[in-house]
This record gives C-alpha cells, structure tokens and sequence, in this order.
C-alpha cells in the first residue's frame, strides 16, 4: 500500500508538471483548463490509490485519468466563462465611453450654434488639463468620435488642427511649444483613429486676444482653443 500510495504521489505530480507552467500570452486563455487538468489528475491519483489498496488493481493510475478528464472539462467552463464577462466588461466600458462622447458633442454643437456657428471651435480644457501638452484620457473617446465625422466628410480635403494659445508675448517659447505640441498630439490621435496622415495639418498660433468669449461662461474659457476645420484647398 506504502508503494502503491507513492506511485500515485508521482503520477500526481509529473502530470501537474506536464500541465502546468507559465502561460504568457495567448496561453493565458487556457490555464483553467491545464490547471483543472492538473488538478484534477492529482485529486484522482490519491483517491485512486485509496480505493484500489485493497487490491492489487492500478487504481492510482484510473483515478488520475478520470480526475485529469473532469478537472479539465471544469478548467474549460471556467475559461470560457472569464472570456465572457472580460468580453462583457469591454463592451459595456466602449458603449459608456461613446455614450459620454455623444453627451460632450451634443452640448458642444449646441454652443457653437449659439456662438460660432460657422466654426468648430473648443476650449483647450476639454482635450487638457491646465497647461500639459499630452491628452487627457477622458478626451479620447472624443476624439474618436470627431474622427469618425470627420473620416468621411469631405475625405480629399486637409484636416486642420488649430492650437491657439492666448499671450501677451509673441516670442514666449514656452507658449508656441504648447501651441504646437498640443496640436501635434491631437494631430497623431486623430490618426491613431482614422483619419489619413496625409490630410493632417497640426499648426500652434499665439494671439493677444482670446479667440471668442462665451458671455455664459467665464473669460478666461477661451484663452486657449482648439479648432477643427477640413480645407478643400
């Protein structure tokens, strides 16, 4: 029984080690089931052992393909289980970011109706936080969204991106460095979703004066912008 329950021990563990291991990867979908697997035959081995001590049968070795064959079958529920709800959450997080996008757009256009109809104007602050040059992550759903109305629309025109910066010196290299770095950043997004390379036009632009004033809101709103324009020429 002693070399009985030792043998069932080995089988254990050389089926453990031939399931698993790590799983970098594509791999990673199958570890529930290389585990179960794993599992399962060593579960089955020791219980083999047991019932089959009484006898001389090889009850170690029946006991661990039976439990391998369940321990893997629950290891694969169990995947396509985890793939589901990762595929579930995904779904729910793009449909909430398009949901927010369509929100900011629709309030946006109402604005621009008010204000600037003739010209799709933003405040800086809806694609940046205070003074940075990188994208804030809230925007990109946005952005995304801007570059699937503007992918199609007049598609052999240029896509212009306009930095403006508001300074009381024109020569300021900290103010054109975020003009044109803020416009080059949203240049590369909107090429990240779709918009062709060659049609991009990133430029900075200091002005005295901010570009409009929304009497709804505060002065300062517009002291840096962003505008958006296809240009047939």
């Amino acid at each position: 029984m002693r070399n009985l329950f030792a043998y069932s021990t080995l089988v254990s563990c050389l089926l453990i080690i031939g399931c698993v291991g790590p799983t970098h990867g594509p791999d990673k979908q199958f570890e529930g089931l290389a585990t179960g697997a794993a599992t399962g035959a060593g579960a089955g081995a020791i219980t083999g052992a047991q019932l089959g001590a009484a006898t001389t049968g090889p009850g170690a070795l029946v006991g661990a393909g039976l439990g391998a064959a369940v321990g893997a079958i629950q290891g694969y529920v169990q995947d396509q289980h985890e793939e589901s709800l990762l595929r579930l959450s995904a779904d729910s997080r793009l449909e909430r970011e398009i949901s927010f996008a369509h929100e900011a757009l629709n309030e946006h256009y109402k604005r621009r109706a008010e204000l600037h109809p003739t010209r799709d104007i933003f405040p800086s602050d809806l694609f940046f936080r205070g003074d940075e040059v990188n994208v804030r992550r809230s925007a990109k759903p946005i952005i995304r969204e801007l570059a699937k109305l503007n992918k199609d629309r007049t598609s052999w025109s240029r896509f212009v991106i306009t930095s403006y910066v508001k300074s009381s010196d024109e020569e300021s290299s900290y103010a054109h460095h975020l003009a044109e770095s803020r416009a080059k950043n949203l240049g590369d997004l909107f090429v990240r979703y779709g918009i062709e390379p060659r049609r991009i036009v990133a430029r900075g632009v200091l002005m005295s004066e901010a570009i409009l004033h929304d009497p709804d809101d505060r002065k300062s709103r517009y002291n840096q912008a962003i505008e958006l324009a296809p240009v047939d020429r």
